[in-house]
């Protein structure tokens, strides 16, 4: 009996210090409002947040695993990243709508860096929550070419892209610029900011890499389009600099001026995108003359790619006629379909001034449509395919006021550095190098000592929370916290002269400059 009860007592003990572990992850958590999300977004550069509702039992269940998660990710990220749940009263959320677009499905992770919103793309567990924040907090929103190894690896130009041709290189965007304190610098930054979750953004101030593939140094911002396309492969943007038509034309350009949607997963990426698609759905035997539609096709697409994307498939061949039955289409209805869809997206498309989310499920909404079951594959001509174009966008213009050009940035040539200008600024230039390198040495020991304290306090506080709940077995646990504490002693020490060993190189540099 006696026996029974010591059992009975340890597992309520357990389960009472399981919940108030659970408690203690759940309190550590940003617990955040429509008042409290904007000010949250500014305080924290990269934020996980799960959107919940009241009496929403895995929107719990999730928040219990952010909760899990918030401790390493604390010591391990140091204190770079917050985790934290959205709270939502009612049917709209005025902030978010400013940051989200679409419907939002439960549970909803979403993803912020400096402000903007991304996918989470892992599971929801705490090791996948752990790993997929470090790599947020690991990498960079653009990165900043060095070396030009770094930016021909970037670009997939590396002999290691070469050697492996057959592998996924999806595309890039590169802009080159004279400075980073421009207006158009701005802009690009911003596009980036808006995109990441699309597409990867590079920058080069460096004018030896500038030269490198741009043959002379950036006078003014040229801003590219990299693929692994060989009817494609660079396009340089020469629209207005303003974000909603950069991004836009980078959404755009990013995939085939007129692409083969024959796999599910290009019909999924095609409508993730949120700009409208001409879709030519055929019967199989007009494959034999597809060589001259395309001809017709491309012709229409290139005069209006930033307006709309163009692709067909075969409505016979899988995964089509699954979608035919979604778009209302008869199994047994002939010839071709013409058609502009999107994702359950307004007919104008997404709103580009937002950040690019993918549609949380693959939707279609039809905007126009002819079925053309009396034709054949000579009826597709470059005429007829820009009236049918031409008539939609013209519905679209009617709808939607025309943008204001007069807010794009105007850009200036910057005059070129010449040879004495730049002999003269090389010793600046690699003493602010050395300054440089010596804040981040600094900055990565003080960051050592910082983990190594965190890290030895967390193992002592895990001690002392296995015997909260029997004080008198913490005698026993002398010897395990004496350890702890010597192995803490060992770390700060080779920290802290590490530390000491960097100021004092510091100062000699110091000293050599007089």
């Amino acid at each position: 009996m006696r026996a029974w009860f010591l059992v009975a007592a340890l597992t309520a003990a357990c389960v009472d210090a399981a919940k108030k572990s659970s408690k203690s992850g759940m309190a550590d958590l940003l617990d955040l409002t429509d008042d409290t999300l904007e000010a949250a977004l500014a305080k924290h550069p990269i934020m996980l947040i799960s959107i919940t509702v009241p009496n929403c039992d895995i929107c719990n269940q999730v928040g219990r695993r952010l909760g899990s998660a918030v401790a390493e990710l604390r010591v391990q990220a140091k204190n770079a990243v917050a985790l934290g749940q959205l709270r939502i009263t009612s049917n709209d959320s005025p902030v978010l709508a400013q940051i989200v677009q679409g419907q939002l499905t439960l549970p909803k992770l979403i993803v912020f860096r400096e402000g903007e919103a991304l996918d989470y793309q892992g599971d929801i567990t705490k090791e996948s929550i752990v790993s997929e924040m470090l790599r947020e907090a690991s990498r960079d929103t653009v990165q900043t070419f060095k070396s030009v190894k770094q930016a021909e690896r970037f670009l997939h130009l590396d002999s290691w892209s070469a050697q492996h041709a057959d592998e996924e290189k999806p595309p890039r965007v590169v802009g080159f610029f004279p400075s980073n304190n421009s207006a158009a610098y701005g802009v690009y930054r911003e596009t980036a900011r808006k995109l990441q979750g699309l597409i990867a953004f590079g920058e080069c101030f460096d004018v030896a890499i500038q030269r490198k593939f741009l043959g002379k140094p950036a006078r003014k911002s040229t801003i590219q389009l990299v693929k692994a396309d060989k009817k494609e492969r660079k396009l340089t943007y020469a629209g207005p600099l303003m974000v909603t038509k950069l991004a836009r034309w980078v959404a755009t350009h990013s995939v085939s001026l007129v692409q083969d949607l024959s796999t599910e997963s290009s019909i999924e990426s095609h409508m993730a995108l949120g700009v409208p698609l001409f879709l030519l759905l055929m019967p199989d035997s007009y494959e034999e003359e597809l060589g001259e539609m395309m001809q017709h096709l491309r012709a229409v697409a290139s005069r209006v790619r930033e307006r709309l994307l163009f692709g067909y498939g075969f409505k016979d061949t899988e995964p089509w006629p699954q979608f035919a039955a979604q778009l209302g289409i008869d199994r047994s209805a002939t010839g071709a379909f013409w058609m502009i869809v999107g994702n359950n997206m307004d007919v104008t498309g997404r709103n580009w001034s937002m950040a690019w989310l993918r549609p949380p499920s693959l939707g279609f909404q039809i905007y126009a449509m002819e079925a053309r079951g009396k034709e054949s594959a000579a009826d597709v001509t470059e005429k007829k395919v820009e009236k049918f174009i031409s008539n939609f966008l013209k519905q679209v213009d009617d709808m939607t006021p025309e943008e204001d050009l007069s807010k794009a940035v105007v850009e200036e040539e910057e005059e070129a550095t010449d040879e004495a200008t730049a002999a003269a600024a090389q010793p600046a230039a690699a003493a602010s190098a050395e300054a440089v390198n010596y804040d981040k040495q600094l900055r990565k020991r003080i960051g050592e000592l910082q983990m190594n304290f965190n890290s030895g306090v967390a193992n002592i506080k895990k001690v002392l929370d296995d015997v909260q709940d029997a004080p008198s077995l913490l005698k026993g646990k002398a010897a395990s916290l004496t350890s702890i504490v010597q192995n803490m002693e060992l770390k700060l020490k080779k920290d802290v002269l590490g530390l000491k060993r960097e100021l004092m190189e510091l100062g000699r540099s110091d000293k050599t400059e007089l």
